[in-house]
């Protein structure tokens, strides 16, 4: 089932076009990896997703509904959910309490968390390997921890979709492997994942296919490693010129 469909989705800053003619859709269930160099509109793509701006052209239909017009919290209620390249933390609150932050005003908006909330909440921090720090303030988790606490706190709005925007930068080998384990294990929980990875660490090992972009245009689509060996994608990464060994 296609959960996702753009059509023609473009935006445009001033004269700039950020993002140009984009046509892509993405099925449930899907991990599905969102590649290119710095300004190639991966951002934007998030931000339009998620309601954070408006495109200037093309269509924008999740789970059969065009969301152009919808404000962001419309989207989360509706079961998109994502997380940034900032890490967002409320820093005085305690994890858990972030966490129930995503929980009471998610999906279904509540001004005040029931008992199963924060057991829900507490559960999502063991899934993303914060059990242990449930009663610290967010403000004294490292940076690593903290994009771990992001995930928990998207996944608190119970999300269909999922955007991660960048979500193991940054990290070392061991942590990159238990990214990986941690992506199987929320994709194991029903969400479908929309993965923001520029250095391509986390992407290649999980995704089902990739999308690349390159100055606001794709460039590319399908299975990793056809991507991964596609002309234009090498292009854009290593900003090569290609020619046919035969001309």
């Amino acid at each position: 089932m296609t959960l996702l469909h753009l059509e023609g989705l473009g935006k445009q800053f001033g004269e700039v076009w950020a993002l140009r003619d984009l046509d892509f859709a993405l099925e449930e269930g899907e991990v599905v990896g969102l590649v290119g160099p710095n300004g190639a509109g991966k951002t934007t793509l998030f931000n339009l997703i998620s309601g954070r701006i408006k495109p200037t052209t093309g269509s924008i239909v999740f789970a059969g509904q065009d969301i152009r017009a919808l404000e962001p919290h419309a989207i989360c209620h509706l079961g998109i959910g994502r997380t940034f390249q900032s890490s967002r933390p409320f820093p005085r609150l305690t994890v858990v309490q972030n966490v129930l932050v995503g929980r009471v005003f998610g999906k279904e908006v509540r001004f005040r968390p029931r008992a199963d909330d924060l057991e829900t909440a507490r559960e999502l921090l063991e899934v993303v390997g914060l059990g242990h720090k449930v009663d610290t303030p967010a403000g004294y988790l490292t940076p690593s921890e903290q994009r771990r606490l992001d995930l928990a706190r998207a996944l608190a709005t119970r999300p269909r979709l999922l955007l991660l925007d960048e979500v193991a930068a940054g990290f070392s080998p061991v942590a990159i492997k238990q990214a990986v384990d941690l992506v199987r294990r929320v994709q194991e929980r029903g969400a479908t994942l929309f993965v923001i990875d520029h250095f391509l660490n986390l992407s290649l090992r999980v995704s089902n296919r990739l999308l690349a972009l390159d100055q606001g245009e794709k460039v590319a689509e399908g299975p990793p490693p056809e991507v991964m060996r596609n002309r234009e994608v090498i292009r854009a990464y290593l900003g090569l010129r290609h020619e046919d060994e035969n001309d």
